[in-house]
């Protein structure tokens, strides 16, 4: 499949290259480290508006595509996932105020997530739930006030430093989305998590303790919440792949600027090893489907089709390929991809990551095959 993007795409492309190489690269490895964006590539970042491309204007967007923002993600996260993480988890909170809430909620909150002014999050996991909404406990009470809400959230990224969350509480016999702002009486920022593959990011869990959500901070209908968190969740994956798609080719580019000038008896070992000709051959095989997938289903995305099967299947083959592409990277490496002194140790260990985020790969097999079977089982 040829990928064709528009003018405002290559643009967009064109723009958020210049910028990692010349503003992000530099700082990789400390804004790894720290999770903290120097201010002056802060302040460019922001001023580029990249989440804005797939917003239309009248909520503080550019009308563009849903593919022009996964083109930036892609291109952020050749250097660090930082920047891109940012702008995934104000997308997260931002899709569904688009196309769930009211307009007043519109008005008030999308252009600030927008312009990356307020930090948002994604509170859905509980400590005893992994993707399965009946088994929530924070639960949601209706009062004559709003909506009284109780319970615990684990592993939400920027639970510690977001300003406005969305989250998912059980109302009755079903599931409900609310927006939470973290000033509000009643939110608290529970431990942070140390991961292997996210050093200076903020996770943690967070604790509702009487928060009352106003009657207008409930997003769709009561009770709708399962669905806004799977259509939230299928654009969600697609978004996520983009980012591992990004550090597959940095991990393609370094295992062949290593081969080039790493020798052996004075022979660059990429000339003179065919195994190592073997690995980066399979690692460009691989990066050159994620990258057609990738933006076939981003395509799909953008006609308002359903993404539910595909995104899952996207999610699928990227996880299970990143491993091995940073796996045969750092293997070209040989003992020098064990030393922090080379970037590809820490790419081996973020890519660990897209497994178990945005839901499990045994999750993504089950959607996939169901979807599978249906298809068959109504001619086909």
């Amino acid at each position: 499949m040829e990928i064709r993007f528009s003018f405002e795409e290559r643009e967009i492309q064109r723009s958020v290259r210049k910028f990692v190489k010349n503003e992000l690269l530099p700082v990789c490895r400390e804004v790894d480290d720290t999770g903290v964006l120097p201010d002056a590539v802060k302040d460019k970042l922001f001023s580029m508006g990249l989440l804005k491309a797939s917003f239309p204007e009248a909520w503080g967007g550019a009308g563009g595509t849903f593919t022009g923002l996964v083109i930036a993600l892609k291109e952020l996260s050749y250097a660090t996932l930082v920047p891109a993480w940012l702008l995934f988890e104000n997308f997260m909170l931002a899709y569904p105020l688009l196309n769930y809430g009211s307009d007043a909620l519109k008005s008030a909150y999308l252009e600030p997530l927008l312009s990356l002014n307020r930090i948002g999050a994604f509170a859905f996991t509980e400590a005893d739930t992994g993707s399965d909404p009946l088994q929530l406990k924070t639960v949601a009470q209706k009062v004559e006030q709003g909506w009284l809400i109780n319970g615990s959230k684990r592993f939400i990224t920027h639970s510690g430093i977001c300003d406005h969350l969305l989250l998912f509480a059980k109302t009755g016999d079903g599931v409900s989305a609310f927006l939470i702002e973290s000033k509000r009486k009643g939110y608290r920022a529970g431990k942070r998590e140390s991961f292997i593959h996210a050093r200076g990011f903020d996770n943690g869990d967070l604790y509702l303790e009487d928060y009352l959500a106003p009657d207008d901070h409930l997003i769709g209908r009561a009770d709708q919440g399962f669905e806004i968190l799977l259509k939230t969740e299928a654009v969600g994956k697609i978004a996520f792949c983009a980012l591992f798609v990004g550090m597959a080719q940095r991990a393609l580019d370094l295992a062949v600027t290593y081969a080039l000038h790493r020798t052996h008896r004075g022979k660059p070992i990429g000339a003179r090893f065919q195994m190592t000709q073997v690995k980066l051959a399979n690692m460009v095989t691989k990066i050159e489907a994620m990258k057609a997938y990738l933006f076939h289903v981003c395509a799909l995305a953008d006609q308002g089709k359903d993404v539910f099967m595909e995104a899952a299947a996207l999610k699928l083959f990227v996880a299970g390929e990143i491993k091995g592409i940073t796996s045969d990277a750092m293997e070209i490496h040989g003992a020098y991809g064990l030393s922090r002194e080379y970037d590809i140790a820490g790419l081996y260990q973020t890519a660990i990551s897209a497994q178990a985020v945005m839901g499990s790969l045994d999750i993504q097999r089950v959607i996939v095959a169901k979807s599978a079977l249906s298809r068959m089982d109504l001619g086909g």
